[in-house]
């Protein structure tokens, strides 16, 4: 941005007319970069590449006018550039000025709610912050120099000295912020990782059963979490997307298959009380699991076991 300003200014284009139209600078890239630093900042994560468009037609569209003999360049610049081509791309310029800086305050906000969520340091946020403003100053004086140019009178080349120095200046400001801050660690939003909940889901399952937890009447999804070393948000998710069960299911489950190993053991204790011991605190939750699961009242399911298991059972009787 600086450069053909800057050569301008010593005369380079006075001693060396055939610099005109060389692609120094690439205004249309100012938005897209920054909105790419901050994405780095705050998403650490690169920007799409249809951000760079402009940026690359305009670079194109100066690189083939520089190429152009210099007399067609000097009539080019006098009839269609001047005339044309720049009230066009000032009106782009600072389009994409705006557009981005309101991009990168949406950003910001969400980087700022982020960190209130889950860190009570917001200096990382302070650091995007302060790119933010500084884009935020060039982009005010920028747009005043276009409405006193559109509306007051056509701003000279030496005219726009200001807004140069106002971009010197938050350049500088950025750099040196950049170098006294290299070794701040960043805080970018980390998004959350989808997770193959079967596994982990499993896993519960198994300390539970290994454990005995399911024979504890006043098991809550609270306490199970305390004794899984979670918390209740991820073993509620993990029950139901990893097993497809509520907590009452899955607990409930491993209870009736207790009860339902013991009948088919052939025990003749009350089945009552098997439920009871297996952590049912009533008889009509265990009847209305128990059908669920096996289809069948207890008392039937504990008749079926055993005359299957009298037929299956071999004849011991001795043959005279």
């Amino acid at each position: 941005m600086l450069t053909p300003f800057a050569i301008g200014y010593a005369g380079f284009y006075d001693r060396w007319p055939w610099l005109s139209f060389a692609p120094f600078a690439v205004p249309l890239a100012m938005g897209p970069l920054l909105y790419a630093h901050l994405n780095a900042l705050i998403f650490d994560r690169p920007i799409p590449r249809w951000h760079a468009s402009l940026p690359v037609v305009q670079f194109a569209y100066q690189a083939i006018a520089f190429c152009l003999p210099l007399d067609l360049r000097g009539a080019f610049d006098r009839e269609v550039q001047r005339p044309w081509l720049d009230p066009i791309l000032a009106a782009l310029l600072l389009a994409s000025m705006i557009g981005y800086a309101i991009a990168g305050l949406r950003a910001l906000r969400r980087h700022r709610g982020w960190l209130l969520a889950r860190r009570s340091d917001l200096a990382a946020s302070r650091r995007v912050q302060a790119v933010l403003v500084a884009y935020a100053a060039i982009v005010t004086v920028r747009t005043g120099y276009l409405i006193a140019d559109a509306l007051i009178a056509p701003l000279s080349y030496f005219d726009m000295f200001g807004f140069y120095v106002v971009l010197a200046v938050v350049g500088d400001y950025l750099a040196i912020e950049g170098w006294r801050q290299a070794d701040a660690r960043p805080q970018p939003i980390v998004e959350p990782i989808e997770r193959d909940w079967r596994p982990i889901a499993a896993g519960w399952m198994d300390r539970i059963e290994a454990h005995g937890w399911w024979r504890d009447p006043g098991l809550d999804l609270a306490e199970l979490a305390r004794r899984l070393g979670t918390n209740t948000a991820y073993l509620s998710r993990g029950l139901n997307e990893g097993l497809g069960l509520g907590f009452a299911e899955a607990i409930n489950g491993l209870r009736v298959e207790h009860v339902a190993a013991r009948l088919r053991g052939g025990t003749d204790g009350d089945i009552l009380t098997l439920a009871i011991d297996a952590g049912f605190g009533s008889k009509a939750t265990f009847n209305r699991v128990f059908k669920e699961r096996f289809g069948v009242t207890p008392s039937t399911y504990r008749r079926v076991s055993t005359d299957k298991n009298a037929a299956e059972r071999p004849n011991l009787q001795r043959t005279t």
